[in-house]
């Protein structure tokens, strides 16, 4: 397998920074992730012991200015690792198993300089499934994802990019190469809520950045009702095939100048109206 490194940047992420590390650690080896920490508490500080810690001062969190620094970093550990790939820490990506035995192979037989993962939600069914993950594969107790178009992101690169706020726009072309990008955000509503919570609190550069981690919880709790009013459909790679096509058809340039330049701006309003149910040899992706 081809040196990779995965860089994450998190704030008090108790919850899934330790899923975010076994995960990885096992693709890539602990000793490769990189951890941006912004002024987290000690406790949750604890999580970081063998992976490399950068830290970033607390003040104001401004989207963009954390896009810069991360695209920067990215592009200097490029110096040192053919491949590296950014995440939040509940955006889990993957191979698919089906063709690949595992994320290595993937990475070793495909040729790219950037690759953009198809994501999606995975979405709790409150009237089938537990509300909280008990221990045991995440996948094996959420069984459906929702393909949604601001999860697919260009996160897996091998030269230096340039991201937008929320790391959803580029200065590279969005190009989807077989990997997935599994976002976790609702993959337990205790955990959900109290995250929210968390992110209502914080003190944002711009109001007009992260309204959608400043909602009430009955909005929220409505989001999770929804989810049981999405149709049912067994995996097929046709429609995920669709909804790609769909995406890459509405992605938008826009001219930044500067040593941004170019910025492909994709389209973040794309939702599939049905769930698709995972096919069985993902169950034990994690």
């Amino acid at each position: 397998m081809k040196k990779i490194a995965v860089v994450t940047m998190q704030y008090n992420e108790a919850f899934f920074l330790p899923r975010w590390i076994d995960y990885y650690a096992g693709l890539v080896g602990i000793e490769n992730l990189y951890v941006v920490d912004n002024d987290s508490d000690d406790s949750v500080r604890e999580a970081l012991k063998g992976v490399s810690v950068v830290r970033y001062p607390r003040t104001a969190l401004d989207d963009q200015e954390r896009a810069r620094f991360i695209s920067k970093f990215v592009g200097a550990l490029l110096e040192l690792y053919e491949t590296v790939i950014y995440t939040d820490c509940d955006e889990f990506i993957s191979h698919d198993p089906r063709r690949f035995a595992s994320f290595g192979d993937w990475l070793d037989a495909t040729d790219f300089e950037y690759s953009t993962c198809i994501g999606f939600n995975l979405v709790t069914i409150l009237e089938e499934e537990n509300a909280v993950l008990l221990d045991g594969p995440v996948l094996e107790q959420r069984q459906h994802v929702r393909f949604v178009s601001p999860m697919c992101k260009t996160l897996v690169v091998r030269k230096p990019i340039r991201w937008g706020g929320g790391f959803h726009h580029a200065n590279q072309p969005p190009h989807f190469h077989g990997a997935y990008l599994f976002h976790l955000k609702y993959a337990d509503v205790a955990e959900r809520l109290r995250r929210q919570a968390v992110t209502r609190a914080l003190d944002w550069a711009h109001l007009d950045q992260g309204n959608h981690q400043r909602t009430n919880d009955l909005d929220l709790m409505n989001v999770y009702r929804s989810f049981s009013q999405l149709g049912r459909k067994d995996w097929e790679d046709e429609t995920v095939g669709r909804y790609c096509a769909r995406f890459l058809g509405g992605v938008k340039t826009s001219q930044r100048g500067g040593e941004v330049g170019t910025m492909y701006v994709a389209p973040l309003d794309i939702a599939a109206n049905e769930a698709l149910r995972l096919p069985e040899s993902f169950r034990r992706l994690f």
